[in-house]
């Protein structure tokens, strides 16, 4: 998630047994925090691109980083 790369120029291909549909589930969530989460990023200039980092930094606080924070 941290390139700024075009997305339509970008696949993803992943190899499962198929045994789990927790994988399933946990792509689709990463693929909806993800659809929020980059034009968040380039919004407001974010270089930290990792979630985690982000909010354990000193954050502008805002509406919007508040309903990030929640899907995060």
């Amino acid at each position: 998630m941290a390139y700024d790369y075009p997305a339509e120029k970008l696949s993803v291909y992943v190899s499962d047994d198929g045994g789990l549909a927790l994988t399933v589930f946990a792509f689709v969530e990463a693929a909806k925090f993800g659809s929020h989460w980059l034009p968040f990023c380039r919004r407001n200039s974010v270089a930290e691109r990792c979630p985690k980092a982000y909010f354990r930094s000193n954050y502008p606080r805002s509406n919007e980083t508040k309903q990030i924070k929640v899907l995060c």
